[in-house]
């Protein structure tokens, strides 16, 4: 355990405490203002700043059960922005259970509301404000995880690229090895310190796995992994026993039942409101397209839906009319094209990536880049052929060449954004595609769905992978 990552965890709880009194000493204040909403009571302020102070252990000791003090646990900022906005409900609650039984006279009931979310966004201000510091400090360094990746394939290059590029994520590479090294690890971390071990091999055999995670136990190193399909299945499974012999049930998809319903109500309401927000927007992108190219405003292709069902895909046109491939768009010159194009095809598996790709328009470029080309899908998942989250949705050509696992992706609505989406885009393999769309399916939850598409919005933003 690094000596940093101690200090900045036991750091918290101050900082915690400093931001919850700054939220009810605000909440008091904006209280005062609010003098067209009667208040039954008003006690001195110090005689509120003793009971609050008084409320502050059972505070921290909420923030404690909903681990918002794990040392081990590296979590992502809009992870831990959940975990406050529990903690602090949970907080609330308890305080207003206590006024409640006591049967005091409280100052104002209007406090505990501007409380509450007064206490969310200062708590979440001082954890970012700490996590600045951590990365500001990761520049130089400091608390840097040491960090050794086994592996040499398509997963390890993104995985490796990230690390590298990507100072605040906390890691540095210091060695990066085979399986043929496996059994020299004792050797190399000696020569090599590290205090993590990533196996970045996702067909690296169960046993030399096995060995690996046994040596990072034995030798207190931190250990991670890219799972394969079945480790990403097997996360989704309960124990039961049948005369007396353990089995494993493999539990369905929470996106069946009830789960299925919800998430059609979520899509028909989100894609109404994305399509007024950004209604001005894609009347622009369409006035542009009309006049930098000839040819329609949109690029209509068929795509494969839920249960092997084909739907048009809907995005704003990209390439030149004749370089698009369609029935309805440049025919066999475009075909042809496409043929020779194939040739310098850079992803890998059943799926076709290109960058500076010749068929594409100087606007056309832009928008890829931008990901507004995208915006017309919004149509489609208020018709119900897309999900606003959900496994990319692939071309009929790709599923012809699909092995029996990677169909497993087509047992959902595929999405217009997903996990694809927010863990590297075109950089990703096309096994990683179907690790992440497994693990999407068998894990899905509302707020997965609420992390990814806030992700998204940050990675649009970056254009990062985009082309």
């Amino acid at each position: 355990m690094k000596k940093s990552e101690l200090f900045f965890t036991f750091l918290l709880i101050p900082i915690d405490i400093l931001m919850i009194l700054v939220a009810f000493i605000l909440a008091y204040k904006f209280r005062l203002y609010f003098e067209y909403v009667p208040a039954t009571y008003f006690e001195p302020f110090r005689e509120y700043l003793k009971f609050i102070v008084m409320l502050m252990p059972g505070w921290i000791i909420v923030f404690i059960l909903t681990d918002l003090y794990s040392i081990i646990e590296r979590r992502s900022a809009i992870n831990e922005f959940g975990k406050i906005v529990v903690a602090v409900s949970a907080s609330i609650a308890l305080v207003m259970a206590w006024i409640f039984l006591s049967q005091m006279n409280f100052f104002s009931r209007l406090i505990i509301a501007f409380a509450w979310a007064l206490a969310i966004i200062t708590v979440t201000s001082g954890r970012l404000f700490i996590r600045a510091i951590r990365r500001w400090l990761f520049r130089y360094g400091v608390g840097v995880h040491r960090v050794i990746v086994l592996g040499h394939n398509s997963s390890t290059r993104p995985v490796i690229e990230e690390i590298k590029a990507n100072k605040k994520l906390g890691y540095k590479i210091v060695k990066v090895i085979d399986k043929d090294a496996i059994d020299k690890l004792d050797t190399i971390v000696k020569r090599t310190p590290c205090d993590e071990i990533i196996v970045a091999d996702s067909t690296l055999p169960e046993n030399l796995t096995a060995k690996v995670l046994e040596f990072c136990r034995s030798s207190s190193i931190g250990f991670k992994m890219t799972p394969n399909l079945f480790l990403v299945r097997s996360s989704h499974v309960s124990i039961e026993e049948l005369a007396g012999v353990p089995i494993l049930e493999f539990k369905r998809s929470p996106l069946d039942g009830w789960g299925k319903i919800i998430k059609r109500i979520v899509d028909i309401v989100g894609s109404l409101l994305l399509i007024i927000i950004f209604s001005p927007i894609m009347l622009l992108v369409a006035l542009l397209i009309k006049i930098t190219s000839k040819g329609p405003v949109l690029y209509k292709q068929e795509r494969v839906g839920a249960d092997n069902k084909n739907f048009k895909f809907m995005k704003f046109r990209s390439m030149k009319f004749e370089y698009c491939t369609g029935e309805d768009y440049g025919g066999k010159k475009a075909e042809k094209v496409f043929k020779k194009l194939e040739k310098r095809n850079e992803a890998d598996g059943p799926v076709f990536k290109i960058k500076d790709d010749p068929r594409v328009t100087t606007f056309g470029k832009f928008i890829r880049k931008t990901s507004l080309d995208e915006l017309p899908q919004f149509f489609n998942a208020l018709k119900g052929e897309l999900s606003l989250i959900g496994p990319r949705p692939p071309i009929p050509t790709e599923v012809e060449q699909y092995t029996k696992w990677q169909r497993k992706r087509l047992g959902v609505k595929p999405g217009i954004t997903g996990l694809w989406q927010v863990s590297g885009r075109s950089e990703l393999s096309f096994d990683d595609w179907v690790r992440l769309d497994a693990y999407y399916i068998e894990n899905w939850s509302l707020w997965l769905d609420l992390q990814i598409f806030l992700k998204t919005i940050m990675v649009v933003l970056r254009g990062k992978g985009a082309y």
